[in-house]
């Protein structure tokens, strides 16, 4: 089904969702749908509609540096996949986010049915739950889940995960800094949604290819470094199509201490091993000395030199017979 993504609610849909919430939750917590989101301004709402009428909906929002969600599924469609289709869509979207889940069976809803924790559902998909950290009130009893981040792979040093809005600072850093992208076309971000932009653009590659670039995080600081990894390539470049690329871009800082070739042979080592990819290319300006050493270290191929917008790069390959040999 068709999920609507979306930062306004029209009054219908409002009152549909009110009365899912009212259908869902203990009597205690009847028509505090709206408290939920009472002074947070970034938001979103994910609704799944059947004629006109809300059967499931979710809502991800910014709250105490946390990106928290909320999610309810009409009890009538309960086993028809809804709640896990909208699971997918904000993992694809959010990464890491953070949710309450009311965790006792002992409080009647509207109906006057008992209300049944979902908790064995979220652990089911994936979730971590943080057993230290819960509310204990007279309105509400619940615990505090957190979605676990996807981690591709890990080095003697490194961490190799999916990239997050958490990062953008950092990612802003790393791209508004002019040395960076001396040989990247020298026209380094000038404003953070650029950053935004651009972490959104790589997690919608994860979605729609299963594979983009990589955050690179510091084993013992669990500080940013840069990114690395792999881009599926799906538009013309040097009369290649659809490919994985092999690219990585360090923070200034972390020049020269090898963490550029020691994530590269992690990331091809994915693409032959885990993605089981036949071939992969990338390419460097021919004056950046650096990337040009890390290719060559990682035993890539120098197979020619082309024009890119003007500049000459070379271009590389490796073939998964050669990187096992």
């Amino acid at each position: 089904m068709k999920i609507i993504k979306t930062k306004e609610l029209t009054k219908i849909q409002f009152q549909q969702i009110n009365e899912l919430w009212n259908q869902e939750y203990p009597l205690k917590l009847k028509n505090r749908f709206e408290l939920l989101l009472d002074g947070v301004e970034n938001f979103n709402h994910y609704i799944i509609e059947q004629n006109c009428q809300v059967i499931a909906w979710a809502v991800d929002f910014e709250i105490e540096n946390e990106i928290r969600f909320s999610i309810i599924v009409d009890r009538n469609y309960k086993n028809n996949g809804l709640g896990s289709l909208l699971i997918r869509r904000m993992k694809g979207d959010l990464g890491e986010f953070y949710g309450w889940v009311i965790d006792h069976d002992d409080e009647l809803k509207e109906n006057g049915e008992p209300y049944k924790s979902p908790l064995a559902f979220y652990i089911k998909k994936g979730f971590e739950v943080l057993s230290q950290q819960r509310i204990d009130n007279e309105i509400i009893r619940a615990i505090k889940i957190k979605n676990k981040v996807k981690v591709f792979a890990e080095t003697d040093r490194l961490i190799l995960r999916e990239i997050l809005q958490i990062d953008a600072e950092a990612m802003f850093e790393l791209d508004s800094d002019p040395a960076v992208h001396e040989y990247l076309g020298n026209q380094p971000v000038n404003n953070k949604q650029q950053i935004v932009d651009t972490i959104n653009f790589i997690r919608q590659q994860y979605h729609e290819n299963g594979i983009g670039r990589w955050a690179i995080i510091d084993k013992k600081t669990n500080n940013f470094i840069g990114w690395t990894g792999l881009k599926y390539v799906t538009e013309m470049t040097n009369n290649h199509i659809n490919y994985f690329d092999l690219g990585y871009r360090l923070l200034k800082k972390y020049w020269g201490q090898g963490i550029a070739t020691e994530s590269a042979l992690a990331s091809l080592d994915y693409a032959f091993n885990t993605l089981n990819a036949d071939k992969v290319f990338a390419m460097a300006d021919c004056k950046n000395e650096g990337s040009n050493k890390i290719l060559k270290k990682v035993k890539m191929n120098l197979i020619e030199t082309f024009e890119l917008e003007g500049i000459e790069h070379n271009w590389y390959k490796i073939e998964k017979s050669e990187f096992k040999n």
